[in-house]
């Protein structure tokens, strides 16, 4: 699977508003599954779902402490997101469609 394919479907499980939130969450620090669920007002199974969608993808790492489980964002989260956007941005930058197509085909 190519860069491509990869930033497509990070950006797809990004849209997600619970998985958005989940992002601002983390941003200054691991947090369990419990205390996401109380600030996201979701229950656990449902918080669970979207923190394994997003750690299959890399996006969040897991720490196991007893029966409990951490998450945070993966060191490079950040960056990937703004590499990605730059690119984007980058490929067309007076929006020449026609740049934008070739770079990505």
């Amino acid at each position: 699977m190519g860069q491509t394919e990869i930033s497509a479907r990070r950006f797809h499980l990004l849209s997600d508003p619970i998985r958005l939130k989940i992002i601002l969450l983390l941003r200054d620090g691991e947090m369990c599954v419990g205390a996401l669920a109380e600030a996201l007002g979701l229950n656990q199974p449902k918080v669970s779902y979207h923190l394994k969608l997003m750690h299959n993808e890399n996006l969040l790492k897991r720490r196991t402490e007893g029966t409990w489980s951490y998450y945070s964002l993966t060191t490079d989260v950040r960056d990937w997101v703004r590499r990605e956007v730059d690119t984007l941005l980058s490929a067309a930058p007076n929006g020449g469609e026609n740049q934008l197509k070739s770079q990505v085909s």
